[in-house]
């Protein structure tokens, strides 16, 4: 179902999707509204469902996590089974993204861990009671996923890059840090007086705080979570492999022109190139995949999965 929204709605969302953590007063100076109007514009935007929360954008490496990707093709899998997997997968700490797929893979959950033997026992456990149930599989340690500004919104050029998954060396952080982000990671917009009061410290001892972990660049940014349904877009996850790497750097120039473009993904032992699309219908998907293939004659393949339902997402790793 679409959910018909303006131009000056538009400009909220994307001021949003540069910055949640905007107060009114700066988002309605830069949309040409006053603030009363973008305020109630944003409330509006929320009660229609069109905007779920506010995320704040945090480099998990920087907290000393590893990112790993598993894809699976399911077979033999009864609802009860399914939901059972699901069920197990969700109580792992650990695990922050589970999904049912459509196209190139059915299922995918994502997990951080603090090395690479930590992985191998989670799967390992994984296994002894789910293995005849995987026909398939792709296991990827993630070197970065990028997050691109919404700029098919305004169709305006890509003005920002922020990475929830890289190879950075480990922060300094403390007990009070992680507790400030994990409220900044259910709700970016959350005012530093709550924070303080939730925390029992001072206003000021937050605000430093918060812009110490900017210039660390724990914090990479803040977002907004549209329900792109609502917007009447579809999700396309896509995934290409190349003849040869010559041409490598200069597709993935192009795909950050794309106005669609709302992610881009690299992996180990993956695909050569992959990128996140939201697109307003499947006419429009293939429109974009035949510029590429006439565009670049380098490649091999593209495939593609789209999210039918995620089950579990968090926005940072859960401290014990």
């Amino acid at each position: 179902m679409e959910t018909k929204i303006d131009l000056k709605d538009k400009k909220i969302l994307y001021q949003l999707d540069l910055n949640s953590r905007q107060s009114n007063a700066q988002i309605a100076k830069k949309v040409q509204l006053s603030k009363d109007s973008v305020g109630y514009r944003i409330k509006a935007l929320e009660q229609k469902g069109i905007i779920r929360s506010y995320t704040t954008v945090i480099d998990s490496s920087k907290l000393g996590y590893l990112f790993y990707r598993v894809f699976f093709n399911l077979i033999d899998m009864n609802p009860k089974k399914l939901e059972e997997l699901i069920n197990y997968l969700k109580k792992q700490r650990n695990v922050w993204w589970i999904a049912k797929l459509d196209g190139a893979w059915n299922f995918a959950f994502a997990v951080w861990t603090k090395s690479n033997k930590e992985f191998q026992e989670f799967y390992e456990k994984l296994g002894l009671n789910f293995r005849e149930n995987i026909k398939e599989k792709l296991i990827s340690p993630i070197i970065s996923y990028q997050n691109l500004s919404r700029t098919y919104l305004l169709e305006n050029k890509q003005e920002s890059k922020t990475t929830s998954a890289g190879e950075s060396k480990k922060e300094q952080f403390d007990k009070t840090d992680l507790e400030i982000l994990k409220l900044l990671s259910k709700n970016a917009r959350i005012p530093l007086i709550e924070i303080a009061h939730k925390l029992k410290l001072d206003n000021m001892t937050i605000y430093h705080r918060i812009k110490k972990l900017e210039k660390k660049k724990i914090i990479q940014g803040y977002r907004v979570n549209i329900d792109f349904n609502l917007l009447k877009r579809d999700f396309y996850s896509v995934k290409i492999n190349l003849k040869n790497l010559t041409k490598l750097k200069e597709i993935k120039t192009h795909i950050l022109t794309i106005p669609e473009a709302i992610a881009t993904t690299e992996a180990i032992g993956s695909y050569d190139i992959e990128f996140d699309l939201e697109v307003e219908n499947s006419e429009q998907y293939f429109k974009i995949i035949e510029k590429l293939e006439s565009k670049f004659e380098d490649i091999r393949e593209i495939i593609y999965f789209r999210v039918l339902k995620n089950y579990k997402i968090l926005y940072m790793p859960e401290e014990d």
